[in-house]
């Protein structure tokens, strides 16, 4: 005879294990993140899905203004469409040689993650 355990029980146990495979499986990505940080693009892909897991969780430490400050002192001009997105600050700019940018900002610490010209 085959045991029914309450419906309860059943999806107690399902998101308890969902939630630690995805606890785990994040904690692995960023710890994977932070080894390789120093390897260039590898490093900006997964410094950027590091901060995106993380902000999903946290929410933005800096407020806009402040990224809109971080990213001027680095050298870009005319910063407009600050938007908080998928973990991440997408801002619209122009870099030094005047080129329309699109800059990808850890919401924690102000860094460029990844920057990819505009059209």
């Amino acid at each position: 005879m085959q045991s029914i355990r309450p419906l309860s029980s059943r999806i107690v146990r399902y998101v308890g294990s969902a939630l630690g495979v995805a606890v785990i499986a994040g904690a692995g990505f960023i710890a994977y993140a932070q080894a390789t940080e120093s390897t260039g693009s590898v490093a900006t892909q997964a410094s950027t899905a590091t901060a995106a897991v993380r902000s999903v969780f946290q929410g933005p430490s800096l407020n806009m203004g402040e990224i809109y400050q971080r990213v001027e002192n680095q050298g870009y001009s005319e910063v407009r469409e600050i938007e908080w997105d998928d973990g991440l600050y997408k801002v619209k700019a122009r870099n030094a040689e005047g080129h329309p940018i699109k800059l990808y900002v850890d919401g924690h610490n102000g860094k460029i993650l990844s920057q990819r010209l505009r059209d």
